[in-house]
């Protein structure tokens, strides 16, 4: 089967939908099937590279300021993707999220007759928490009432619609979505993500102390509410002499600095900038504890890394983390914004072995539910499935 995924998120960008379909497509390749990918390109250019058995169509963009990372914007790519999906002429599209890539992939293929799988990976907090300057505007509901319209619209025209949790799929479904559509897991990697991951060279490496550890990793941007955390780490440092780790980069990062060096804990957390696919299950094993602060989750990959290897999971109460997080069980949760409780969870499981180990053995069972292997099966059963009824 010839598969073409368009994204406007993609490797080497560091979020969980281009973790995500990046090893989708690898996966997809190594079954046999022809793979082509639209992605950004990082520069004003197009250009073509392979990638893992993978063809992966870059199309200029540019970096803006009002974006967060490593994020690029493709600018005017109708022409080049129309261009590519005609040559191309794949059996199957598989588009992720409806912007400029997306949405210009989804014109050509209607065009060109080709059946489409859309999968949303976004909530409207988003955009007002991921772009910058527009936080102020979630307070205003029409914002999210456009943005699902626009989500929707898009998805109600494809043949068939994911989203990673049930979670995802309900709250598309409140706001227009109309079948068919099905959960399908961003997955893990289990045999690179368990709990028997070496972490004492890393550990070496990065000097870490002697200590209970709690870990974040990933984006530091607005969204992610990163500083939140940091701000409940003076209150867990009065209770029990601990460590914290805040991997990954963004445009946070020179601000969550500032922030630990006002509070003065900064002795007490290790910033190592961005972390390598190969170091990044040994982070987590460097860890007792993960942390996710974040407010919009769809899922979070990393949290699903995070459970995977052993490590409980204090999460954010909103959105689908419950799904991965269940209280009590495999971590603990707190509302929004909660400072105080999340300093509380901490202190709890920093400093009870025995509990981290019950909550870990729990979250190893829940990630097992995420295999990507099956994810992969999955998504091959949707194309086939698509590409049937389409030809009726």
């Amino acid at each position: 089967m010839t598969i073409l995924i368009a994204t406007e998120s993609y490797h080497p960008t560091i979020d969980g939908g281009a973790v995500m379909q990046h090893n989708l497509a690898l996966a997809l390749a190594a079954r046999g099937h022809a793979v082509h990918v639209i992605a950004p390109s990082d520069r004003y250019a197009d250009s073509m590279e392979t990638d893992g058995g993978t063809t992966v169509h870059r199309v200029a963009s540019v970096r803006t300021p009002l974006l967060s990372g490593m994020h690029r914007f493709a600018w005017r790519p109708a022409k080049t993707v129309t261009r590519i999906v005609k040559t191309v002429r794949p059996d199957v599209a598989h588009i992720h999220n409806p912007f400029p890539i997306g949405y210009s992939a989804f014109r050509a293929c209607r065009k060109t007759g080709v059946p489409m799988v859309a999968t949303n990976h976004w909530l409207p907090e988003n955009m007002t928490n991921f772009v910058s300057g527009l936080r102020f505007l979630n307070a205003a509901p029409f914002v999210f009432k456009a943005n699902w319209w626009w989500i929707n619209r898009f998805h109600n025209q494809c043949r068939f619609t994911t989203a990673p949790t049930q979670t995802a799929i309900d709250l598309m479904v409140r706001n227009g979505l109309k079948p068919p559509f099905c959960p399908v897991s961003n997955g893990v990697d289990s045999a690179k993500f368990h709990p028997g991951v070496d972490s004492a060279p890393l550990r070496q490496r990065l000097g870490l102390p002697d200590k209970p550890i709690a870990l974040y990793t990933g984006r530091l941007s607005g969204e992610k509410f990163v500083d939140v955390f940091v701000r409940a780490i003076p209150t867990v440092l009065k209770n029990i002499d601990a460590h914290f780790i805040i991997g990954g980069e963004g445009r946070e990062a020179p601000y969550l600095k500032q922030q630990v060096q006002t509070l003065c804990v900064a002795d007490h957390v290790t910033f190592p900038g961005f972390v390598s696919a190969d170091d990044l299950p040994r982070l987590y094993r460097c860890a007792d504890v993960f942390v996710i602060p974040s407010i919009c989750e769809l899922q979070s990959v990393v949290t699903l890394e995070a459970l995977a290897c052993g490590l409980p999971v204090v999460a954010t109460n909103r959105y689908a983390l419950p799904e991965l997080v269940r209280h009590g069980v495999s971590g603990l949760l707190f509302e929004p914004g909660d400072t105080e409780t999340l300093a509380t969870h901490l202190t709890t499981l920093l400093g009870d072995p025995k509990l981290r180990r019950k909550m870990g053995v729990e979250g190893v069972k829940i990630a097992g539910a995420h295999a990507f292997e099956q994810v992969v099966t999955t998504f091959e059963e949707i194309y086939g499935e698509v590409g049937r009824n389409y030809a009726l």
